[in-house]
This record gives structure tokens, C-alpha cells and sequence, in this order.
């Protein structure tokens, strides 16, 4: 079990990633490709990807066991897009890099000779894992990165509505199936037993797509403190954009704008940026799919927050 020790300040500074996480993201679809859980949910995609990993990337797997500790390296806290993520990771510390690996090999894990010499501070090496970290997000990831966003989304409002009906103590106590809430201590389920104290930093939360199962944290105990864990995953999000059937109904866009409103409630302006099309456009389609019937909007404050109806679920069943 991960006992994570709480202080009034550390419930004060509790937060949640603005979007997916790049870096934990291609880190946990590395798993899914390897191991066998979630295959309702990820078989069609692992299928796929297998096929798709470049040979830079299965050296990039060579550093990550499929299963036990992982260098906490890879995952830099708090980048936010590819580029951002593999530069952290470019300009670790060689004294992290040399602790990271020694960690590795201290849990049983046969650490390949490339990794040793980048432990040891070879550039080369460091660039050949900035190459195979690229080439794996472009293959594997890049092409479902907007669905990725789409339904992390959806998890985030939903932490964020726990916290502003009921604070830090409603969001940790409705987090997760393997995470409980006992003041001053979170609980979670894990393969080890850790004990992460807090100290006044705060807890960042961060849903993550290609995570299943147990949620995880840095191993290193001095990181800025993270709990990753899995989303809860709907139908609609492995297949976001329409099919060809409710394209030709509806048009390519409007479409697309029904399928985001079915995985998640979210205002206009949300619309808008997991759609990618403007504020103006998500407004007239929103409008058109109200008068249809298909989704229903509900003024909240100075927005309106746009919900499925069971006849747009049918139409997009039927389609």
C-alpha cells in the first residue's frame, strides 16, 4: 500500500494537471502495448500500435520493465507537450540519471548496456533516448493524442466539480476505486509498501488514459508529489470521431461537436478548444444540436454546460 500523509497546508495545495501528460502518457501506453489488462478497452489500439513501434522505440522499452519501477526521469513533472517533456528528460542531472539507473538494477532489473553507458554520462546515448522517446509518441500516441485529450477532459471536470461542491476532503474521498480517504492519510493500493509524506508541497493529480489499474508515483520520495491514475473510460472514447454514417448526417464538424458532448459536460468554450474550431462555430453547432433535440444546455454562471441527450445517444448508436 502508498500511504500519502496529508497536513492542512498540503490539503490547501491540492491540484490537478490542466491537461493530459505527455510523458505519462507515452509511459503508461508503453505498458498497454506489453501487457495483456484492459483488452476491452485497448485491444483494438495495442493491436495497431504493436505493429507501429519504430526500432528506436523498442529501445526505448528496453528502459522500462513492463512491470516493477520505471526511471522516474522519464516522467518530468509538469511539462505539457512532447517537446517540453523530452527536453526535461535531455537535461536531467547526471547524478539523477546514475540514481535512477542504480534503482532500476536494485529492483532485479537487467539494465541494457546503452543505459549503463547513459547513466555514466554519455551524450550519445542521451540523444539516441531523445530520438526513441519522439519516434514512439509520433507512432503510438500523436494519432489518438485528441480522443487522449477529449476524455482526460472529462475525468478533470469531473475532480473539479468534487472540489467545488465539497473541497479537497469530497475530491480525495471520490478520486478513485483504489485510493480511500482517511484523514490525514490517502490510501492507495499499490505493489509495494511507500510512505509519502508531504510536508507542506501539496499532492498534484494527474488522470491519465493509457494508466489501468493500481495508481502509481514517483519512486523518489524529494520529486515534486504526484498520484497518477487511471480514468474511468466511456464507450464513446475510443472512437471519437464520427463514423462516416453520422458525418454524412450531420456534417464532418458537427459531428465531431456531438461525440465530445457524449464523453463529457462541458461549457462552450471547452467545446471549442476539444474540438479545435472556434468559440463562434461551437456556439452555432451547440445551438443546431439543441433545437434537435440531441444535447440539452444549462446556464451555470455566465456559461452554458452542454450534456448528451438519450436521443443524440441513439443517433450515434444507430450511426
Amino acid at each position: 500500500m502508498l500511504k500519502i500523509h496529508f497536513t492542512e497546508a498540503d490539503l490547501a495545495r491540492v491540484t490537478i494537471a490542466e491537461d493530459a501528460d505527455p510523458m505519462w502518457e507515452l509511459l503508461m501506453s508503453s505498458y498497454r502495448i506489453r501487457r495483456p489488462e484492459g483488452e476491452p478497452l485497448f485491444g483494438r489500439w495495442r493491436r495497431g500500435s504493436r505493429s507501429a513501434v519504430p526500432e528506436s522505440g523498442r529501445l526505448l522499452m528496453s528502459a522500462v520493465p513492463p512491470y516493477g519501477y520505471c526511471p522516474d526521469f522519464l516522467t518530468p513533472a509538469g511539462t505539457r507537450t512532447i517537446g517540453e517533456g523530452v527536453s526535461a528528460v535531455l537535461e536531467t542531472p547526471s547524478p539523477v540519471l546514475a540514481a535512477d539507473v542504480a534503482e532500476l538494477a536494485a529492483q532485479g532489473t537487467r539494465v541494457p548496456p546503452w543505459l549503463r553507458r547513459l547513466a555514466e554520462g554519455e551524450p550519445r546515448e542521451l540523444r539516441r533516448l531523445g530520438t526513441a522517446l519522439h519516434d514512439y509518441y509520433r507512432q503510438c500516441v500523436a494519432p489518438d493524442w485528441p480522443s487522449v485529450r477529449r476524455a482526460v477532459a472529462r475525468d478533470r471536470r469531473r475532480l473539479q466539480s468534487s472540489l467545488d461542491r465539497g473541497g479537497p476532503q469530497l475530491l480525495l474521498s471520490t478520486l478513485h476505486p483504489d485510493i480511500t480517504w482517511t484523514p490525514p492519510v490517502l490510501r492507495v493500493r499499490f505493489p509495494i509498501d511507500q510512505e509519502l509524506h508531504l510536508d507542506g508541497r501539496g499532492l498534484r493529480l494527474i488522470p491519465t488514459f493509457f494508466a489501468h489499474g493500481m495508481p502509481t508515483t514517483y519512486k523518489d520520495p524529494g520529486l515534486p508529489p504526484v498520484l497518477v491514475y487511471s480514468i474511468s473510460h466511456t464507450r464513446f472514447e475510443s472512437d471519437a470521431e464520427p463514423g462516416p454514417s453520422l458525418a454524412a448526417l450531420l456534417g464532418h464538424t458537427r459531428a465531431r461537436v456531438l461525440m465530445t458532448v457524449a464523453i463529457t459536460r462541458c461549457n462552450t468554450s471547452e467545446l471549442a478548444e476539444l474540438t479545435g474550431i472556434s468559440l463562434a462555430t461551437a456556439s452555432q453547432h451547440a445551438s443546431v444540436l439543441r433545437a434537435s433535440g440531441l444535447i440539452t444546455s444549462a446556464r451555470s454562471g455566465k456559461s452554458q454546460i452542454h450534456e448528451i441527450t438519450p436521443l443524440g445517444l441513439g443517433v450515434i448508436r444507430a450511426s
